[in-house]
């Protein structure tokens, strides 16, 4: 007997330089897959267990994804989203940017 476990990909938030942001998963990546960001950046997938993680403290939110996703989904914007701001800024890093680690 097997015990299915079944991924919700939309729930799943890669996490590169301590900021987990969105992806447009279509399959769980096999490790050392290249993963695109919604903000860009690309990184190779790795998998690790809950107490290794928590040993690397809570990640921050990438705003530029964030930003992404609420413009995909019809979801309100407010003006004082640190997307925007970053997007305004002189060399912002916003929508359009490509960035890669």
């Amino acid at each position: 007997m097997s015990a299915l476990i079944y991924l919700n990909l939309d729930a799943v938030h890669p996490v590169v330089d301590g900021r987990w942001h969105r992806a447009r998963l279509t399959s769980v990546p096999l490790p050392g897959e290249k993963i695109t960001m919604l903000c860009g950046v690309t990184a190779d997938a790795e998998f690790e267990r809950p107490r290794e993680h928590a040993a690397r403290g809570a990640p921050t939110q990438c705003w530029d994804c964030d930003l992404v996703y609420r413009r995909e989904h019809g979801i309100d914007i407010l003006p004082q989203h640190p997307g925007i701001r970053r997007e305004r800024a002189p060399g912002g890093e916003g929508k359009g940017k490509t960035r890669s680690r």
